[in-house]
């Protein structure tokens, strides 16, 4: 990677672009389905934790 200009000046942040940071916080890779199912079961899970809060 060249992160200097032609001119020798640093070049800023927004021009500099990256990948790859998060992935060594994935655990698994389930098939579309059971990833699905697990989002709704997790949803409903918050949802019902939130509801059944009396504040």
């Amino acid at each position: 990677m060249n992160f200097g200009s032609a001119a020798g000046a640093a070049k800023a942040w927004k021009d500099i672009w990256g990948a790859g940071q998060g992935v060594g916080t994935i655990d698994d890779i389930p098939p579309a389905a059971e990833l699905i199912a697990r989002l709704k079961q997790e949803y409903r899970s918050a949802k019902l934790a939130l509801c059944s809060n009396p504040f």
